[in-house]
C-alpha cells in the first residue's frame, strides 16, 4: 500500500462561479474533494492531504497536509471565489509543502483542478512539468468546463511530468447530468495501478455514500452523519451566496439605469433652460433703447427722433385719419421727412404725442422752444424752396 502526502488545488476564480457543472463548477470540486480527500485517508491513516487555492490576489496554502478528514471539510468551506487562475505559481506553493512534508517516506502528489481558460505559455507548463519529474513529484490533472482550450497546454504539462505513468489527465466534457466526483472515480487517476487512491472503495460519491464518500458509515455512522449536513449547509450557503450576488447585480444595474435616467432629463432641462434665456437675451437685444439713442443728439435732433419713433408706432388707421401716409409705403427716406414736418406743424398732433410719452411735460419751456425752432427751420427751408422755384 503507498503511503502518500497529496495537496488538492482547487480553482476558485471567477469562471468557477459558471454553472454548467450542477450547481456550479465551484461546488463540483468541493463534492470531489471530499470524496478523494476522505479516499486517500481511509486507505491508510498516515496520508496527508493539503488544500491549496489558486486564485485570489495570490495563490493560498489554504490548508498544510493533514490526515483530519474534519480539517479538510473545514478547509475547503473557507475558500471564496475571487479573482484569476494562477496555475504556476499554485504548483510551485505545492511543490515547497510537500518538500517540507513531515513523513519523508511519503511519495508526492499533486491533484489539480482546472475549471478556466489559461493563459500561461505552453513552454512555461512544459518546463514546470519536467521540475516536477526531476523532484520526483506526480500530478493529476481533473480538466472539465475548458477542455477543448486547455488540451493543448494541459497534455504538454503532463507528458514533461510524466514518469513510469505516474501522471494523468482527467478531461470531463460538459453534458447534462454529469456529476464529476463519478467521471473521477471512474478514471485512471482512481485506480490502484496508478499508485493514485486505490480501487475496490464502495459508497462513492453519488453511489449512496455518506459525505461524498470520505467516511464508510458502517464505520463511523456519526462523523459520517456529521460530515453529511456540513456538505448540505455549504451547499446552501453557497447557493444563498449565488443568489445574494445576483439580486445585487440586478440592483445595481436598476439603480445604474434609474441614474442614467434622471441624468438624461437633468440635461434636457438644463438646455431648454439655456434655450430660453438665449432667445429672451435675443428679444431683449433685439428691442431698440430710446435712451441709448438719444445720448450725444442735440436737442433739435432727439425731438425728431422722438417724432419719428412715435409715428412709427401708431398705427395704419391712425395715420390715415391724421392725414399722414404709412412710412412702408415710401421708397426713400427723403419723402418721409417731410411727414415728420407736417406733423410738427400740428400743434394738437404734437400735444398728443408729447402726452403719450412718459415723464414729457409738453407745457416745458426747453420742449416748447425745441418745437418753435424746428417749426422756424422748416418754414424757412419751405419759403427757400418757394424763392428757387419762382427764379427758375
Amino acid at each position: 500500500m503507498v503511503l502518500e502526502a497529496c495537496v488538492i488545488l482547487v480553482d476558485n476564480s471567477n469562471h468557477s462561479r459558471n454553472g454548467d457543472f450542477a450547481p456550479n463548477r465551484f461546488l463540483s470540486q468541493i463534492d470531489s474533494i471530499s470524496f478523494i480527500a476522505g479516499s486517500k485517508i481511509q486507505q491508510n491513516r498516515v496520508n496527508t492531504v493539503g488544500i491549496l487555492a489558486m486564485s485570489g490576489r495570490r495563490p493560498n496554502l489554504v490548508l498544510a497536509p493533514t490526515n483530519d478528514v474534519g480539517q479538510v471539510l473545514i478547509a475547503t468551506n473557507k475558500i471564496q471565489i475571487e479573482g484569476k487562475l494562477d496555475l504556476i505559481s499554485s504548483i510551485e506553493i505545492s511543490q515547497l509543502s510537500l518538500k517540507h512534508r513531515s513523513n519523508k517516506e511519503h511519495a508526492q502528489r499533486i491533484i489539480m483542478f482546472v475549471a478556466s481558460p489559461l493563459e500561461e505559455k505552453k513552454e512555461d507548463l512544459e518546463k514546470i512539468g519536467s521540475q516536477l519529474r526531476k523532484a520526483s513529484i506526480s500530478i493529476d490533472i481533473i480538466s472539465f468546463g475548458e477542455t477543448e482550450r486547455n488540451e493543448e497546454k494541459l497534455s504538454a504539462l503532463i507528458d514533461n511530468a510524466n514518469s513510469g505513468d505516474n501522471c494523468h489527465l482527467l478531461s470531463v466534457p460538459t453534458s447534462t447530468g454529469i456529476i464529476l466526483a463519478d467521471q473521477i472515480q471512474g478514471s485512471g487517476i482512481f485506480s490502484s495501478s496508478s499508485g493514485g487512491m486505490g480501487g475496490g472503495y464502495e459508497g462513492g460519491f453519488g453511489g449512496g455514500g455518506y459525505a461524498g464518500g470520505m467516511v464508510d458509515p458502517n464505520v463511523d455512522p456519526e462523523l459520517a452523519m456529521v460530515l453529511q449536513m456540513s456538505l448540505e449547509e455549504e451547499r446552501q450557503r453557497q447557493s444563498r451566496l449565488q443568489q445574494e450576488n445576483n439580486n445585487n447585480t440586478n440592483e445595481k444595474e436598476g439603480n445604474e439605469q434609474k441614474q442614467e435616467e434622471k441624468k438624461m432629463d437633468l440635461e434636457e432641462t438644463e438646455e431648454s433652460s439655456q434655450n430660453s434665456n438665449k432667445n429672451e437675451n435675443n428679444e431683449t437685444k433685439e428691442e431698440p433703447d430710446m435712451f441709448s439713442q438719444l445720448e450725444g443728439l442735440t436737442e433739435e435732433e432727439q425731438m425728431e427722433l422722438i417724432m419719428k419713433m412715435s409715428l412709427e408706432e401708431m398705427g395704419n388707421e391712425e395715420l390715415e385719419q391724421l392725414g399722414i401716409p404709412n412710412e412702408e409705403e415710401e421708397e426713400t427716406e427723403k419723402e418721409k421727412d417731410p411727414e415728420v414736418q407736417n406733423a410738427l406743424q400740428d400743434e394738437d398732433l404734437v400735444d398728443s404725442i408729447l402726452l403719450s410719452l412718459p415723464g414729457v411735460d409738453p407745457e416745458n419751456e426747453e420742449i416748447t422752444e425745441t418745437i418753435n425752432n424746428i417749426k422756424k427751420e422748416n418754414n424757412d427751408e419751405e419759403k427757400d424752396k418757394e424763392k428757387k422755384n419762382e427764379n427758375d
